[in-house]
């Protein structure tokens, strides 16, 4: 084998366990989410709650200075037990319980915490408490959740009836389909359950049996790890293939679903910009995700309660939308009002100019304030990947490591970029080659056009969202 084979294979082995995390794994429903179950359990002349509170990543980075009262970097059994009973008191506010429209007063039995490994080497947070209060023998129940009201994340109620007690009309099963938010069904990861609320009738009986058994034993972080994240935790000779790794992340990032490279596109198509644009686009739209990967880093570690960072996307999605219909739609007007005057030139107009001069000046879209609107457009939503190793890396106590992967992602984000780009340029040059007369003067206005829809669609994504 020659030594070029080798050494491509060994760095192909370098690279599979690079991507392979040592022991993080990332939440099935993402790193922001707080996921919620409640499992109600009837028996005769008692009422229980079995509440699990299931915290991601980041929510557990904002929440845990709460739980570690000493600062010391570690939480000791009486810090997280005081804290676990303290917070279970709090989240008792928040559910309300009635028997035949007769309010239960619940109190609390008991409650612990336990944190996991997630993802990046951070932390997931797993809350447990039981409530208990005193049932009649027969009636209808009425339970409300309304705890983390303002987080994604799973929903979930369950009522059974333990020996001696029959449940009769139910609104929700009498098992849990995640055993206790252990383990999150991939069919609907996509959507998660979001139940908040839970009626049914109760009387002498049978029972249809328990709850998820004991709801404290299992962590709760389930799922693969995420390649990115897991780098943060390489050391030695492994941060420099960490960071070509870290590279490949960007670039694949950028050619991922996503709006940007659209608007790049589209805009270069329809303002007639060169490859230096391209340059310049691409970078831009780096550099602004990575200030906002930052500042939103800078929100989420000096907020002083559990602040709910995935709320900002949806708001940076109407923005980034409401910048691109605003560009788009100026771009528009103007592509409009040239090939309405092509097609219908004045009669006294007369062209002068030499045949080797340009027909026009640089497109007014090609300034500065048009390429800085187009790199807030396409480069303000931050990667929630990205996110998660510059809090990672903080947590570490390697924030300069942590930065330079991120440097590196934008560097790999903003060649991907530069290459869509100057691709297309190409492809637009051959094209209006081809096409001549009046269809070859409409690919501005289509591309002006294209702008416009894809900040509509982001202003109305970001807007249901919010709903």
């Amino acid at each position: 084998m020659s030594f070029a084979r080798r050494l491509a294979t060994l760095l192909a082995v370098v690279g599979v366990v690079m991507l392979v995390p040592a022991t993080a794994s990332a939440h099935p429903l993402g790193n922001f989410t707080v996921n919620r179950y409640a499992g109600i359990v009837l028996a005769p002349g008692e009422v229980r709650i079995d509440y699990v509170v299931d915290m991601a990543e980041i929510p557990t980075v904002q929440v845990r200075p709460q739980v570690d009262a000493d600062g010391d970097g570690s939480v000791s059994t009486a810090e997280g037990a005081a804290w676990a009973d303290r917070t279970a008191t709090e989240l008792l506010g928040g559910l309300s319980l009635s028997i035949d429209g007769t309010p239960v007063r619940l109190g609390l039995g008991s409650a612990s915490v336990r944190l996991a490994p997630g993802q990046g080497g951070l932390d997931v947070l797993r809350l447990t408490a039981r409530f208990a209060g005193e049932a009649s023998g027969s009636g209808r129940i009425t339970f409300a959740d309304e705890n983390f009201d303002d987080r994604v994340g799973w929903r979930e109620i369950t009522i059974a009836g333990a020996p001696g007690v029959e449940i009769v009309d139910a609104s929700v099963p009498s098992e849990s389909i995640t055993d206790g938010l252990r383990v999150y069904p991939d069919d609907l990861l996509s959507s998660p359950l979001d139940v908040r609320e839970a009626t049914a009738a109760f009387e002498p009986g049978e029972g249809t049996g328990g709850t998820a058994g004991d709801l404290v034993a299992t962590p709760s972080s389930a799922g693969s790890g995420d390649a990115f994240a897991a780098l943060v935790g390489r050391t030695g000779p492994f941060m420099l293939l960490a960071m070509a790794l870290a590279f490949a992340f960007g670039a694949l990032h950028a050619l991922g679903p996503g709006h940007g490279k659209t608007l790049m596109a589209a805009y270069l198509v329809g303002s007639g910009g060169r490859a230096r644009h391209a340059v310049a686009v691409g970078g831009s739209v780096a550099v602004m995700h990575t200030a906002s990967v930052l500042a939103l880093g800078f929100v989420v570690l000096a907020a002083t309660e559990v602040f709910p960072a995935e709320r900002v996307y949806p708001w940076l999605g109407i923005g980034s939308g409401l910048v691109a219909f605003g560009l788009g739609a100026w771009m528009l007007v103007a592509r409009l009002a040239a090939w309405r005057e092509r097609a219908h030139p004045h009669p006294h107009q007369h062209d002068h100019r030499h045949p080797h001069e340009h027909a026009r000046p640089e497109d007014p879209a090609l300034s500065r304030k048009g390429l800085a609107a187009l790199a807030a457009a396409g480069g303000i939503l931050p990667s929630p990947s990205a996110l998660v190793v510059l809090l990672a890396s903080v947590a570490a106590h390697r924030v300069g490591y942590g930065l330079a992967l991120i440097a590196a992602f934008s560097l790999g984000l903003a060649g991907a970029l530069i290459a869509i780009g100057v691709l297309t340029i190409r492809a637009r040059d051959v094209i209006a080659g081809r096409v001549a007369g009046k269809f070859g003067r409409l690919i501005p206005v289509v591309s002006a056009a294209a702008i416009t829809i894809v900040g509509l669609v982001l202003v109305g994504g970001g807007a249901t969202q919010l709903l």
